[in-house]
């Protein structure tokens, strides 16, 4: 068995499960099914969560109402959508587990080491959800939880990176530009977590026709900064296309480019529809990735070695 390749192929495997995660959770976020399960890991006490109120004591919203069942009602629909949001959380847990246990047949102790760092950020993760469901959603640690996704996503693109065939070019011009656009991406998605939480904030008190004109300075510099992610990107798209270096990860950036203007134009024109809200995080996750993924394919990163298997 080639142990290297089987090792690569689940590895992009957990990068779509992780990505899978990511869009779920900002499904239960666009849906308000964050509390559909209000205790954790379990749900209203039980290991497959209850279909309809009658499979909850009649006391339920006394017993929970410390998590706000004194205001909520339970449904059915919330509770198995952030179910299922941890299930796949769970799913993408084992799959990190299993790319450790295959690191062990490699025997290289870098990558090793990378995969108990991996699966000590997915404990931490799964430990966060805990945090975020018994702070009844605090939007700043829902904030966290979606950053260390990405953080996790990242440690994946450099595991896939180094155990696979990767073309390495010393272009430091380009090298250098796609270092800027990454930069200015990360900044961009900081600054679109913190209109996030504004807008979590007043859309408690505001109908959502008036959300955007009381948002705070935050989102015109995140809505300004939008067409320089935009500038440098096609920028950045250009030059590789130009030079004939033409990864799949510059045809996943006009796709996320072209994404995240449709759903940017849709959440400020159609009073931040909950869709558009999910597409807007979903493309932006894929610009992550693609811009990653061409900075790693032209890192130093060190050339591991492994032993051969028949």
């Amino acid at each position: 068995m080639n142990y290297l390749q089987l090792y690569n192929s689940l590895c992009k495997t957990t990068i779509v499960l992780i990505c899978l995660v990511i869009s779920a959770g900002g499904f239960v976020r666009m849906t308000g099914s964050g509390m559909g399960c209000p205790d954790w890991p379990k749900c209203f006490g039980l290991w497959v969560p209850p279909m309809d109120v009658s499979d909850l004591p009649p006391n339920y919203k006394k017993i929970y109402a410390h998590r706000g069942y004194d205001q909520l009602d339970f449904n059915a629909f919330h509770t198995w959508t952030e179910y299922i949001n941890r299930l796949l959380g769970v799913l993408a847990g084992l799959f990190c587990l299993i790319l450790l246990s295959v690191s062990f047949c490699l025997k290289n102790k870098p990558l090793i080491f990378l995969n108990f760092f991996l699966v000590s950020l997915m404990i931490f993760q799964g430990w966060m959800g805990a945090v975020v469901v018994y702070s009844v959603l605090a939007p700043f640690k829902i904030t966290i939880h979606m950053l260390i996704a990405l953080f996790i996503v990242g440690v994946l693109l450099v595991l896939n990176t180094i155990t696979s065939n990767r073309r390495i070019t010393n272009i430091k011009q380009k090298h250098t530009l796609m270092y800027v656009a990454l930069l200015v991406t990360i900044i961009q998605i900081i600054l679109g977590t913190q209109v996030r939480e504004n807008v979590d904030l007043l859309i408690m008190t505001l109908d959502r026709s008036d959300v955007i004109s009381q948002l705070s300075n935050v989102f015109e510099f995140h809505r300004s900064l939008a067409w320089v992610v935009l500038a440098v990107n096609l920028l950045v798209v250009h030059v590789y296309r130009k030079d004939g270096l033409i990864f799949y990860e510059t045809s996943l950036i006009l796709f996320a480019l072209f994404g995240l203007i449709f759903s940017g134009i849709s959440m400020n024109y159609f009073n931040l529809p909950g869709p558009s809200q999910l597409l807007h995080l979903i493309f932006m996750v894929f610009l992550f990735i693609g811009q990653s993924s061409i900075i790693l394919k032209h890192s130093n990163l060190p050339t591991l070695k492994f032993p051969s298997f028949g």
